[in-house]
């Protein structure tokens, strides 16, 4: 079945009678596991079936858009400088969660403005219901089915009985719009009330981010990711996430503009957002923390470059042009082309993952075309419009 099929298959997921004896079955599931009955009432009492939910599922900003389209769209000399009002605004509070965690100031605040724009919106969605549509729906249905129960955990343990927890389309929540299970896990009660508020309390906001952060491995003192330049000739097929050298291996292999600071660090990867052609960041194990967070580089690099900018005086962040990225259908149809000459990149999901990367490499190597993996709209055209023989590709 092509990606456009499968999405319209999954975006009219029966939502009548099926749907509801799923909820019921969820119940019994729920109270078998010991939920106080009230939790899971107030939860499931009026859950509904969200199409919407799918189809914005299916529309992953991270992913479908191209990184500098998604950096501008969300960092500008207004979001900077409604940054660095919140850093004098809270700064009291952030003084003390950055003393305690070790988690600058500004990256803390840099998640605040990409996740919720400083608490502006936090999303109005009914977190039950948007949680039961992906779990009824299938792709990712275990996950999200242990989030909603996770949900009933939260309510109560909070208590939080006078009014449904909403939140985002993908079942997150608060402030920092944390997953239910995120917040059972590193949630941190700052202002010792007796319960985690991420929605209102802004010692246990700042506390339950940096504490999530912390716990997830962050370096004190190490820089998330910084822009440089590569060497003429540089092998690109040596930039990719998964792929870590010491330092001073990069710098003796001609890359310039790592940080003095970052010099000694035992490992760093090389990422190429745009392509070969495009800016080269060195990242580092902090942008590992960060991919924890949110799995997808265009935000873990938008943290980075975010809290860079807030702690510089004068806004300097200029992203170069590139070509808009290839649809959720256009991914999945790239995905199939690879298949099909013999460059496994796995069942086609319409997402640009890494064994994709790694099978635009293998072609780019068969084509003598730098093995930068990058699904963008030059190899899209390449490959679709290629003639397929039936020919075995060694790996």
């Amino acid at each position: 079945m092509s990606g456009l099929l499968l999405s319209s298959a999954l975006t009219s997921a029966d939502d009548g009678e099926g749907f509801q004896a799923w909820v019921a079955a969820l119940r019994q599931e729920a109270l078998a596991l010991q939920i106080a009955p009230q939790a899971v009432d107030i939860t499931l009492s009026q859950v509904s079936y969200l199409p919407k939910v799918i189809e914005l599922d299916r529309k992953q900003p991270e992913f479908v858009t191209s990184f500098s389209a998604y950096v501008n769209r969300r960092i500008n000399q207004r979001v900077v400088n409604k940054g660095k009002q919140m850093l004098q605004d809270y700064q009291g509070v952030l003084y003390v969660v950055e003393e305690l965690y070790q988690v600058p100031k500004e990256v803390l605040v840099a998640f605040w403005g990409l996740e919720t724009n400083f608490g502006g919106y936090m999303g109005d969605i009914p977190l039950a219901s948007a949680l039961a549509t992906l779990s009824y729906e299938g792709r990712r249905a275990e996950f999200f089915k242990r989030e909603l129960l996770n949900l009933m955990r939260v309510v109560e343990r909070e208590q939080r009985y006078d009014s449904p927890v909403t939140g985002s389309w993908a079942g997150a929540t608060g402030h920092m719009q944390f997953m239910p299970s995120t917040l059972l896990k590193y949630g941190v009660d700052a202002d010792a009330d007796g319960k985690i508020d991420i929605w209102g309390s802004y010692p246990d906001i700042f506390s339950s981010a940096a504490n999530y952060l912390s716990q997830a491995g962050w370096q004190a003192g190490q820089p998330i990711s910084q822009q440089v330049a590569l060497p003429p000739g540089f092998d690109y097929s040596l930039a990719q996430l998964q792929l870590n050298k010491p330092v001073r291996e990069w710098v003796k292999l001609g890359v310039v503009g790592v940080p003095e600071s970052a010099i000694s660090l035992p490992q760093a990867a090389i990422i190429l957002p745009q392509g070969f052609d495009g800016p080269a960041y060195m990242v580092f194990p902090n942008f590992d923390v960060v991919m924890q967070w949110n799995r997808s580089v265009n935000y873990a690099l938008s943290v980075s470059l975010l809290s860079q900018q807030l702690k510089q005086e004068i806004y300097t962040l200029a992203m170069p042009p590139e070509p808009p990225a290839l649809s959720y259908q256009q991914m999945w149809a790239l995905q199939e082309a690879l298949n099909a000459r013999g460059f496994d990149s796995g069942t086609p999901d319409g997402f640009p993952g890494g064994k994709t990367q790694a099978a635009i490499r293998r072609y780019q190597s068969t084509q003598k075309l730098p093995q930068d993996g990058y699904p963008g709209m030059a190899i899209f055209n390449r490959l679709t419009a290629e003639p397929v023989f039936n020919e075995t590709v060694s790996p």
